[in-house]
């Protein structure tokens, strides 16, 4: 069960890792990209011929060429697709993570952006903007939360939000 604090950390987590993220995304389509090339490649299965004569057939517990090759086909196939659902999940969460910025005014996003993914430190986002520190990391602080907030619900707020209906 996750509390108020690891949803706050996660997301803190997660807007430092931003670029690593996008760079991920982008070197696991390339190999997902150069997988499929090669296993389009390696479409032609090739049966071998049969032979017939004096030789026992069957009965061995190795494959056989094709079956061997429909095997490695099968598992590149198996391997693409988990390489795919796993850029897919970074993916989501680029996209969780922009949509969360979207809704944050101007100036919260550019503090948000400037500490967490570009990693510039509280004194020098203050400094550029004619405020302090301490205004910076408690600007930066509320939007983080506000982040938080729009990334996992409200579950991620401290307070529970109740709702009465008077009737």
């Amino acid at each position: 069960m996750n509390g108020y604090n690891d949803y706050i950390s996660i997301t803190r987590r997660w807007m430092k890792d931003y670029n690593t993220f996008k760079a991920t995304v982008e070197n696991m389509t390339a190999d997902i990209l150069e997988q499929q090339k090669l296993l389009s490649r390696s479409d032609d299965l090739a049966a071998p011929i049969a032979k017939y004569g004096g030789m026992p057939q069957g009965g061995t517990p190795e494959l056989n060429s094709v079956e061997a090759q429909a095997y490695d086909r099968l598992r590149r196939e198996a391997s693409i697709y988990r390489q795919i659902l796993n850029r897919d999940e970074i993916k989501r969460i680029i996209d969780r993570i922009d949509r969360a910025i979207r809704t944050l005014s101007l100036e919260d996003q550019a503090v948000l952006k400037e500490h967490y993914i570009d990693g510039q430190s509280w004194e020098t986002i203050g400094y550029a903007r004619n405020y302090s520190e301490r205004w910076a990391r408690e600007k930066g602080g509320k939007a983080l939360k506000a982040v938080a907030f729009v990334l996992f619900g409200v579950k991620a707020r401290p307070e529970q939000l109740t709702f009465v209906f008077a009737g």
